[in-house]
């Protein structure tokens, strides 16, 4: 069985973006808003070097809430993909749906952990759920993983309920942390 990272995408691969619309830090909605955390590029590829497959699980309901379009949110995943310079991430799982939608995939349900289980023959007890928000630990948490809170300091008020099994500053942390060690 393998062992994987599940991380979640804003917040811990790339910086949220101060919007004047809604005035707070959000999920970015057009590919030039996209800008990369430090360290993540390294950070992905020394985990994967040390045999851990990488995943993203992220809710993006931006589109549905009529704040930008699926097709810009299909071109921000572009232009991340791009930034990532081919890091080795072996899938992508977005919700697109609102919470008031009820849906089955959207975090903290663990839906994509466990589909990525099925399909990647994933040991969810070897492996850890990173993310910067308390839905992120439910979600890892509920699927049987590890749990790693980044302390982003833009999520701090969507966080406080959950107790994560490990706390660090940020992706390099966590994989200097737990990855290597």
């Amino acid at each position: 069985m393998n062992k994987a990272l599940f991380l979640d995408r804003d917040g811990v691969l790339n910086e949220l973006v101060y919007y004047a619309d809604t005035d707070s830090r959000d999920a970015p909605r057009h590919p030039d808003d996209v800008q990369l955390r430090p360290g993540v590029r390294q950070a992905l590829r020394t985990a994967s070097d040390h045999g851990w497959l990488i995943f993203v699980i992220s809710n993006q309901p931006d589109a549905a809430k009529k704040k930008t379009t699926r097709a810009a949110l299909d071109a921000v995943h572009a232009r991340l993909l791009d930034e990532l310079q081919g890091a080795p991430i072996a899938e992508f799982f977005y919700c697109f749906h609102r919470s008031e939608d009820r849906c089955v995939c959207r975090k903290p349900k663990p839906f994509f952990v466990l589909e990525a289980a099925k399909k990647y023959d994933l040991d969810l007890t070897q492996s850890w759920f990173v993310g910067d928000v308390d839905t992120d630990m439910e979600c890892g948490r509920r699927a049987g993983c590890r749990t790693a809170l980044l302390e982003y300091e833009p999520s701090a008020s969507k966080r406080g309920r959950e107790r994560p099994d490990l706390v660090c500053r940020d992706l390099d942390h966590f994989v200097r942390s737990v990855v290597t060690s």
